[in-house]
């Protein structure tokens, strides 16, 4: 099953919906492993085990990425 790689801001106004930033990963690895190199290109970045998430903060605020199957993106894309 290929998979995405999903971006929201989070800011003292709410969550932003998630926003596909890339598609066609063939496998969750690959997917999970560009998540989290991605989020640690920024100076401040880290990991959420919680929530399965990884956040970074840039200039614009704090963001989370994350790694999911395609089309599961309703309401935010599901936790893998």
């Amino acid at each position: 099953m290929a998979h995405s790689i999903y971006v929201r801001r989070i800011g003292s106004d709410g969550e932003s919906s998630w926003k596909t930033l890339a598609h066609a990963i063939q496998t969750r690895s690959e997917a999970v492993l560009l998540a989290r190199r991605l989020a640690s290109s920024y100076p401040e970045s880290g990991a959420n085990p919680f929530k399965r998430v990884f956040w970074f903060r840039d200039r614009t605020g704090l963001h989370e990425i994350r790694a999911a199957p395609e089309h599961q993106v309703s309401g935010g894309p599901a936790a893998v």
